[in-house]
């Protein structure tokens, strides 16, 4: 474990560079004032709103409304969210609809692609069944806007990972992820390789060769935030060890009030599933990606250690790096002289 200590001063960059048996431990925080503050402006964005326009015991009329709230003309909308099970669209207008599982694609028509900054339209639809849309995006970003200051939470992991056939085609289907700003794909792998990424909860591909595979999927949102891998298996395979210890992690300098952290990937005979990440000993989030953030709460000690786990729950040993930031010198002399 190491432990680097800095001092920040107003405007100077610090910057060092360390290498132990895990690799380089680099380390770069932007010192100015500025980015010790989270941002509290929103930027503008495209969004779209849902509103129940009247119900029933057995269903509902929703409409979402696209509005462009930015400064520059919008040629084409692309709204997408899931509908839970036992809730199906049975008629709609104002809008194209494409339907892959549970997931629903509705696009403008020629004469309501075309939005004005400061404009909105609208689509609607009629429902059998009662649940709510969720994981709505629009145009690939989250239907409420991006988030104020960065979007550091991954979605959950997908659940219920099945099989079914679609005539002589083999279908991979799972139950939606959620995440606090919406799930804009899911992302297959097949043995470690990638192998499809789809916007609904289902994936049909044609039959696979007589040998065994591990699929892995993964819900990833508009901010790249990967959630853990969901792991389904055609036939087992062999697996005698746990994954390896994540190498070289680093900490980048401060976004808002998260300091962004990285690592490369571990290695696994068969999977891995995905990474705990930690600070100060306490879980802070679990994640399938290299990458995740840590809270920043300005001056003091950050231990930050991550460490893998595949898919049958076993653990790597943890790899850790040890920040402390301390406040800015005093002053030679007393402002009054």
């Amino acid at each position: 474990m190491h432990l680097f200590r800095c001092r920040l001063g107003a405007g100077r960059r610090i910057a060092r560079r360390h290498r132990t048996a895990t690799g380089a431990l680099t380390l770069a925080l932007a010192a100015a004032a500025a980015v010790l503050v989270p941002s509290t402006a929103a930027s503008a964005a495209t969004t779209a709103s849902f509103t129940r326009v009247s119900e029933w015991g057995t269903g509902y009329v929703g409409e979402v409304a696209v509005h462009n709230d930015t400064a520059s003309q919008l040629t084409g909308w692309r709204v997408e969210f899931d509908m839970p099970a036992g809730t199906t669209i049975t008629n709609y207008w104002n809008a194209a609809l494409t339907r892959s599982g549970s997931r629903h694609v509705f696009t403008n028509l020629a004469w309501n692609g075309v939005l004005a900054p400061g404009a909105r339209t609208s689509f609607g639809w009629v429902t059998n069944g009662t649940g709510t849309p969720t994981g709505c995006t629009v145009n690939g970003s989250p239907c409420a806007g991006r988030p104020i200051g960065p979007d550091v939470r991954p979605p959950s992991t997908p659940t219920n990972v099945r099989v079914g056939t679609a005539g002589q085609y083999t279908a991979l289907h799972w139950d939606p992820a959620s995440d606090d700003h919406g799930v804009v794909r899911y992302d297959i792998l097949a043995n470690g390789n990638p192998f499809a990424s789809v916007t609904g909860t289902s994936h049909t591909f044609p039959p696979l060769p007589p040998t065994t595979f591990t699929f892995g999927i993964s819900a990833v949102d508009a901010a790249g935030n990967r959630s853990p891998y969901a792991i389904y298996y055609f036939g087992q395979r062999p697996d005698s060890a746990a994954p390896t210890a994540p190498a070289s992690l680093s900490i980048d300098g401060p976004i808002g009030d998260h300091l962004p952290v990285r690592w490369e990937a571990s290695r696994d005979d068969v999977f891995v599933a995905g990474y705990e990440l930690y600070l100060n000993d306490r879980l802070i989030s679990t994640v399938g990606g290299t990458n995740g953030f840590v809270p920043f709460t300005g001056y003091g000690v950050y231990w930050v250690a991550v460490r893998a786990f595949d898919h049958l729950g076993r653990f790597s040993a943890f790899t850790r790096i040890g920040l402390a930031i301390d406040p800015p010198a005093p002053p030679t002399s007393s402002p009054t002289g």
